[in-house]
């Protein structure tokens, strides 16, 4: 059964990722950013709490001021060490696709149909049951992608293969599945 799309949230949002996030799983994310952006926001974290804030699995920040893109985590209401190497491949005023596609080690990241960062997994994909959007964008898409995780057996003669459900086929940026007419 197909997961049904987000069109147009309202920002700042909270929503529930269908299913969960597990390898083989993507999060497309389309949108624009305003002429006179400062920074937004796009989390994926462990609950719908903002205030006080669940845990965060991955947090991109996107900081127009300052150049860079912010990757982190949020754990008992502390932040782990920032990453923000590879600049700011996005410019105000621009539409922007943001895929986040869920791997057993890490969290990768494309912006624009190329590769931008990968992030190793700091809290358990598994944790991982929502995602939240704020600050200066405007999204008019949210789409789930990729196979549904393997059934959960009480038993397993052996580890599960990873390769048989993983990253939906290769069109565009490597890795990220194929592209949507957005452009």
């Amino acid at each position: 059964m197909a997961v049904q799309p987000i069109y147009s949230p309202s920002i700042p949002c909270v929503h529930p990722i269908p299913g969960g996030m597990y390898p083989g799983r993507m999060i497309r994310f389309q949108g624009s950013i305003p002429p006179g952006a400062q920074r937004f926001a796009i989390n994926l974290q462990c609950g719908p709490n903002t205030d006080p804030r669940d845990d965060i699995a991955l947090h991109l920040n996107f900081r127009f001021v300052e150049m860079c893109i912010v990757r982190n985590h949020l754990s008992a209401m502390s932040w782990g060490v920032e990453e923000t190497n590879g600049g700011m491949p996005l410019g105000r005023g621009d539409q922007f696709e943001a895929l986040v596609l869920c791997e057993p080690q890490s969290l990768k990241v494309a912006l624009n149909g190329q590769h931008f960062c990968e992030f190793p997994h700091r809290l358990p994909h598994q944790r991982i049951t929502h995602f939240t959007i704020d600050g200066d964008v405007m999204v008019q898409f949210v789409g789930f992608e990729g196979a549904q995780p393997p059934p959960t057996q009480m038993y397993m003669s052996e580890a599960p293969a990873y390769a048989a459900y993983g990253a939906p086929p290769t069109y565009g940026a490597p890795g990220y599945g194929a592209p949507q007419g957005f452009y």
